[in-house]
């Protein structure tokens, strides 16, 4: 499934993450992350870079109180909403609840659909305002960030896949805006369905904006994901062109300097890093070996593929 959204779930027993596995056993695009109430384990739970986080208040031998600030210190999730879940008609504490920067609470006993309506609204709104794209819906640079960095912290092998269009320039000074953004919308798709036919649970995919997209992907099918991507693209891209230019096997427009160039039909280059042969440890560096790596691909004829399997760092 494309775009999981995580849920830390902060308990010292496993009460709240139980009723949610339970709620959630047939969507596998929510991956719920137990921690107990120790600073050591919620700082390794919150590398996860959570969408949501839930503290069940009744089961934690730590401060609800002083847990919500360590939570709320922790830059990359000091905006992360939380949701207090307890067993108590206390109006003053709710209200202290809510003071320490906590979005929700919500009181017990559980009311199953009440509790897995709001995980799955809050969860939907945090995703809506998080810079994803109108165009084609997939997230935007915040979560693409984030999605780094948990991939970063998680220690295991993965590839970022980093898609970009040639020609399409061209293609729009021709065709206009709007059937270019058609072609966008058409690339979205096909890279979602590839990735839902041969990706695993956890995959990701945003677009940067324009027409560059990345994908996050477990090492073993990436390579397998782009080369398909491509694939589909090419056997469908020319529905995008009128018969003319079809057969001339391109359009010509008129360059910067006002002569007339030929331009051909658009292809895609897909650029491939992965920290199996090379350490990362920021987003940064990930995207400067992908845009090193993008730019040798493009200087390829046709849609091209190019993995970066060195070792040390590439010349920028």
């Amino acid at each position: 499934m494309i775009n999981t959204n995580y849920i830390v779930f902060i308990d010292d027993t496993s009460e709240v993450i139980s009723l949610a596995e339970k709620l959630f056993s047939e969507e596998s695009n929510y991956h719920f992350v137990h921690s107990s109430s120790e600073k050591e384990e919620i700082k390794k739970a919150l590398m996860t870079m959570p969408d949501l986080i839930i503290i069940n208040a009744d089961n934690i031998d730590n401060n609800i109180f002083k847990v919500c600030e360590y939570i709320r210190k922790d830059k990359e999730n000091n905006i992360t909403p939380i949701i207090v879940t307890a067993d108590t008609k206390d109006e003053e504490f709710r209200m202290e609840i809510l003071k320490s920067s906590v979005e929700y609470y919500i009181p017990k006993p559980l009311h199953e659909g009440f509790f897995y309506y709001t995980i799955k609204n809050l969860s939907r709104l945090i995703a809506s305002n998080r810079c994803i794209s109108a165009l084609t819906g997939l997230p935007g640079n915040v979560q693409i960030e984030s999605e780094l960095k948990r991939r970063i912290a998680s220690r295991k092998t993965y590839a970022v896949l980093y898609f970009d269009l040639d020609n399409f320039k061209s293609y729009n000074d021709k065709y206009g805006f709007m059937n270019g953004d058609e072609v966008i919308k058409f690339t979205s798709s096909v890279m979602q369905e590839v990735i839902q036919q041969y990706g695993k649970n956890g995959d990701f995919l945003g677009h940067i904006g324009g027409d560059d997209f990345v994908a996050v992907l477990d090492y073993e099918n990436a390579k397998k994901i782009g080369k398909e991507i491509i694939k589909k693209f090419d056997e469908k891209i020319s529905d995008f062109y009128i018969e003319e230019d079809i057969k001339n096997g391109g359009i010509r427009i008129a360059n910067r300097r006002g002569k007339i160039e030929k331009f051909p039909i658009m292809t895609i280059t897909v650029a491939m890093i992965s920290n199996r042969y090379r350490k990362y440890n920021s987003p940064l560096e990930i995207g400067e070996d992908g845009a090193s790596v993008k730019k040798k691909a493009k200087t390829m004829e046709g849609s091209t593929f190019l993995e970066n399997r060195r070792k040390t760092p590439m010349a920028h």
